[in-house]
């Protein structure tokens, strides 16, 4: 009996990255069907039976027997070094904190920076407003310097004339 390599990943779709890398590593025999798009390998269930896989051995016995296939992710059966997994899987979990944790860190440091440029912004903003108004100040009193530098000359030259 022959079956495609999408009812097998409708039956078992725990087992789809196994079954499409064995597949084209060529350690499970499939063959390629001409003109369908898609999954086109047909895969033969004595090939699966013999395979070294003990969840391929399974699936083809599900197969062979008419069953539905539904074994959970956590099965012992399902399980494969390099089968992927869901992010419900509890082999996530850890890894699902670490990240969330990682994502609360990262949000507090951007708050604190973004604080931080705010803070400096502000500061370079009052520091620039105090600098226009000690210039105005300054120039305010350079002009002050000259007229009471022209009010020095105007009365020294007038006790002059005086005298």
């Amino acid at each position: 009996m022959e079956v495609t390599l999408s009812q097998l990943i409708e039956s078992a779709p725990e087992l789809a990255v196994v079954l499409r890398s064995d597949i084209r590593k060529g350690r499970l025999p499939a063959k390629r069907q001409e003109g369908v798009a898609g999954r086109p390998y047909v895969v033969d269930m004595q090939d699966l039976l013999e395979s070294d896989r003990e969840a391929f051995r399974l699936l083809a016995q599900d197969f062979e027997a008419g069953r539905e296939v539904v074994r959970p992710r956590r099965s012992p059966s399902s399980r494969l070094p390099s089968s992927s997994s869901g992010p419900n899987d509890t082999n996530w979990q850890p890894f699902m904190k670490i990240m969330e944790s990682q994502q609360a860190m990262m949000k507090q440091l951007l708050e604190v920076l973004t604080d931080e440029m705010r803070h400096r912004q502000e500061r370079v903003d009052r520091q620039a407003r105090e600098m226009q108004e000690l210039s105005y100040k300054l120039g305010q009193s350079h002009q002050q310097i000259e007229r009471l530098e022209r009010l020095l000359k105007d009365r020294s030259n007038n006790h002059l004339e005086q005298a």
